[in-house]
């Protein structure tokens, strides 16, 4: 597979798994409704839905255009150092899924954890959004990321 094509895999990725996160935190902003009789949240309401997903927005983008775009980078050197017909299974290295297997460790904690129904609304409305945009953003970065440079 081409390093073009890996890296238009990273992106593909990044920004589904970016949707999804989004796409999750809706119900506890209050945008989307859930299931009321399996719901251990309260969402937010009024203007705090509002508050909630302006941040949201400010801290996505920030570490999309921070964090992220690095992220794109690191991808990019890995998919350049592993040449020209690497498989497509190398776009993810070994730190990166062990990563991911924590991320998605703490975001079932976050939900599933029994806390204060309206302290989960907020942290998980703010926080899904937020890395779901940033991802967003580290995978459309990622298509045209320059390397980062040897180490000296």
């Amino acid at each position: 597979m081409s390093q073009q094509a890996r890296r238009t895999l990273v992106c593909i990725l990044w920004f589904a798994v970016g949707i999804m996160l989004i796409v999750r935190g809706l119900p506890y902003t209050g945008l989307t409704s859930s299931d009321a009789a399996t719901r251990d949240f309260t969402p937010l309401s009024g203007n705090n839905v509002w508050i909630a997903l302006a941040i949201a927005v400010v801290l996505g983008v920030g570490k999309g255009f921070t964090a992220l775009k690095k992220g794109a980078r690191r991808a990019a050197t890995q998919i350049v150092a592993r040449g020209e017909r690497a498989p497509f299974w190398t776009i993810l290295s070994p730190f990166m899924i062990l990563l991911i297997g924590i991320m998605v460790v703490g975001g079932l904690a976050l939900r599933k954890l029994p806390y204060d129904g309206v302290v989960k609304g907020w942290v998980i409305g703010i926080l899904y959004p937020a890395v779901g945009i940033g991802l967003m953003i580290g995978g459309i970065l990622a298509l045209n990321a320059e390397p980062l440079p040897p180490k000296a």
